[in-house]
């Protein structure tokens, strides 16, 4: 029986990818990937979006309910939580349902997710709080609508509604119903 020079090529090739495979496979019975016991795609009602930052092996954005939040915040981090300071509960606090958290120096910093973000994830935008860029960045406002709507709240001081949008020239309800799931009004602490 005669081999061909494509034969033992390929067989070359089929044994070098086997042998790739198993080193693999023993690679990672040896050393396997830390598996992360929480879900971070769970975007229910009543969850608190949170995107960490700063701890290599857990950056990414979570999805926690309301009342277990502070703890698994500090069980992904891997910091010892020692109780909620008042510092840290009112800045989780103020910063609403969908927070940065960044983590330095052995410290939770907590801030607003950004605008960019919490349209990315689908989440609304407050509109008591969004810059006129971050406006302009929501689907159906654009750069001018944005001014008028900026304009409008520093009149008022701020908005008790979304239905207060129809006094912005454009915006009309059939605007406002898709309008709606892209903006919020909170209230400001």
């Amino acid at each position: 029986m005669r081999v061909s020079e494509g034969q033992r090529l390929g067989a070359l090739t089929v044994l070098i990818a086997s042998l790739f495979v198993y080193i693999g496979a023993f690679i990672h019975d040896r050393c396997p990937f830390p598996v992360f016991p929480l879900p971070w795609g769970d975007q229910k009602p009543g969850m608190i979006a949170v995107e960490v930052t700063g701890v290599r092996r857990a950056d990414g954005v979570y999805f926690f309910p309301k009342a277990t939040a502070v703890a698994e915040l500090y069980k992904i981090t891997g910091l010892e939580g020692k109780g909620e300071n008042s510092g840290f509960a009112e800045a989780w606090r103020s910063a609403g349902a969908a927070l940065s958290v960044t983590v330095a120096d052995g410290k939770l910093k907590i801030v607003e997710m950004s605008s960019v973000t919490k349209l990315a994830l689908g989440l609304p935008v407050d509109l008591n709080r969004a810059t006129e860029e971050e406006l302009s960045l929501v689907p159906g406002i654009g750069e001018t609508l944005a001014q008028q709507i900026v304009q409008l709240r520093q009149q008022r001081r701020k908005f008790g509604g979304l239905e207060e949008l129809t006094a912005v020239p454009g915006i009309k309800n059939r605007k406002l119903r898709i309008l709606e799931k892209y903006l919020s009004v909170e209230p400001i602490p």
